[in-house]
């Protein structure tokens, strides 16, 4: 197949969007500024080989998206993180592919469905793995597809999915770290390749948990450019509206990067408050996010960055209790959806991400052995906080076992449901798209602080917060049970109908502002023609 690519400097710089034409074998590729272009291939990503090469299609070590040309086919290649997708449509002998929903929608013409209420399902069933997930997306005109994971072979007669490559068996702690370790080293080397038009800076995460701490133990001495570490965990019983000024738990990661000769600079978790204009592009993926805690990260990225992050570490990490709540298998399943909410922020923001423990993740029954294994006894401290696996390999590096993996933090930001925009400019451009859709008439958004309120009682409720709730719950499920044989109830939360319409929103509103680009961009072609 001939690739046809054409550069838009106004695009995401990261985005892409390619138009295979199957009965003429022809790929048009339009792509942001940052996208890596070259006769055979294109790639926003790195991978565990040189980059001159480009044989990213078969390796389960490549982590961002691009696209190899084959003779008479084209191989779609997803990051091996389930943290990204690619989305395509079929018309006729066209098939569209691109890393971005809006920017696919924008160029076949199409737009999500303002009353369709299975997004927020649709966007759950990525929790349940990479064979179980929902693949298709309801839209105005029809459906869109998406892939995580797979890898997406089009040819002049069939779209068909493919597997990556299964990584190698690990029969030891040793065998394990060593391919973790000898495969960033390829991935770091890959990122600064002076083939690249644009060598990636390498940035890394880091907390006081097990996760991040592990992850830079093993690849610093491959190279860590920067690490950036938020000082508060969030507070339990608060959500993002509530939490400022409460009392938080330090996690600030520091003291780790010091002991590994590690650059740090402490990021605020609520820079929302002051500054939040991005805020649609974390709701372009999901239909809620929890990803804004690494929103002030976009003041101090200087080019394109390689970000690593510890996420999937507690589902590929835990001991065998902790892994049985989601399943030992292969097929990475999820129990939140951290990381996913920054799909379509990174592609305008100029980041890849690189989780961590996705790597090898396949072979999570393997590593969970591992973890029990007798080998490993020197490094289980016998608490509800135990991850035997990260600790040898920090305390192998040197850490000390007291200033890491204590306790059980996190510094996400979660915000009530449902999802309404923060930002007062968005919110207002919000209920009033609302509003011209039928789905809440002006007169009743007045009411969105009270239905806030009571929302967040409902996501915060325990034993020992909000009794009262639990005591008219466990009251109200008595009287089902004796009438009607309903042993349980929980209220319901308000305006619940509205699940997903600020995804619909802000995908939609997104695909314009692309359109709109590619439509000046096309305009411009014209005229110099």
């Amino acid at each position: 197949m001939q690739l046809i690519a054409h550069r838009h400097p106004s695009l995401p710089k990261l985005a892409w969007v390619a138009v295979v034409d199957r009965g003429h074998g022809l790929v048009t590729l339009d792509h942001g500024p940052l996208v890596e272009v070259r006769p055979t291939f294109w790639i926003e990503g790195v991978w565990n080989g040189s980059f001159q090469l480009g044989d990213f299609g078969t390796t389960e070590c490549v982590f961002g998206t691009g696209g190899i040309m084959g003779e008479d086919s084209v191989r779609f290649v997803t990051s091996a993180a389930t943290v990204d997708y690619l989305f395509y449509a079929e018309t006729g002998d066209h098939v569209t592919v691109s890393n971005s929903l809006p920017l696919l929608l924008a160029s076949i013409g199409d737009t999500l469905n303002p009353h369709c209420r299975e997004y927020p399902r649709i966007c759950n069933s990525i929790l349940r793995g990479i064979e179980d997930y929902e693949r298709t997306i309801p839209t105005q005109r029809g459906h869109v597809k998406r892939v995580m994971y797979w890898n997406l072979d089009v040819s002049n007669k069939a779209i068909a999915e493919s597997d990556k490559r299964e990584p190698p068996h690990f029969p030891s702690f040793k065998a394990y770290r060593d391919y973790l370790r000898d495969n960033y080293a390829l991935i770091a080397a890959n990122a600064r390749d002076a083939a690249r038009t644009t060598p990636l800076e390498i940035w890394s995460t880091q907390s006081k948990g097990y996760d991040s701490t592990a992850v830079n133990a093993l690849c610093s001495p491959s190279g860590i450019d920067q690490v950036v570490t938020i000082s508060q965990a969030k507070a339990p019983t608060h959500l993002a509206h509530q939490d400022a000024g409460v009392q938080h738990e330090d996690d600030d990661g520091g003291e780790i990067c010091d002991s590994l000769g590690l650059p740090c600079i402490r990021l605020d978790r609520r820079s929302f408050v002051r500054e939040y204009d991005d805020e649609a592009l974390y709701y372009c993926v999901l239909h809620e996010c929890q990803d804004t805690n690494l929103e002030d990260l976009k003041k101090h990225l200087r080019t394109v960055t390689l970000l690593l992050t510890g996420t999937h570490g507690d589902i590929v990490w835990p001991d065998a209790a902790g892994a049985k709540k989601i399943g030992i298998d292969s097929v990475i399943r999820r129990g939140d959806p951290g990381g996913h909410g920054m799909g379509e922020l990174r592609l305008n923001r100029g980041f890849i991400q690189l989780p961590f423990p996705f790597m090898g993740a396949r072979r999570k029954a393997e590593i969970i052995a591992i973890t029990e294994s007798e080998e490993m006894r020197p490094w289980r401290i016998n608490t509800g906080y135990d991850r035997p696996i990260p600790r040898r390999i920090a305390e192998e590096a040197s850490i000390p076992r007291h200033i890491f993996g204590q306790s059980k933090q996190a510094s996400v930001v979660i915000f009530p449901q449902p999802s309404i925009p923060y930002g007062k400019a968005l919110r207002e451009e919000f209920f009033t798209y609302l509003a011209a859709q039928g789905l809440l008439s002006p007169s009743r958004t007045w009411l969105w602080p009270v239905v806030r309120w009571f929302n967040s009682i409902l996501k915060l409720r325990k034993e020992r917060s909000f009794h009262v709730v639990y005591v008219i719950e466990d009251l109200l499920a008595k009287l089902r049970g004796q009438l009607r044989g309903r042993p349980t109830f929980q209220f319901a939360r308000l305006w619940s109908h509205l699940n997903g319409s600020l995804l619909c929103f802000c995908v939609n509103r997104q695909a314009r502002q692309y359109a709109q680009i590619m439509e000046k961009r096309h305009l411009t072609m014209l005229t110099k023609d």
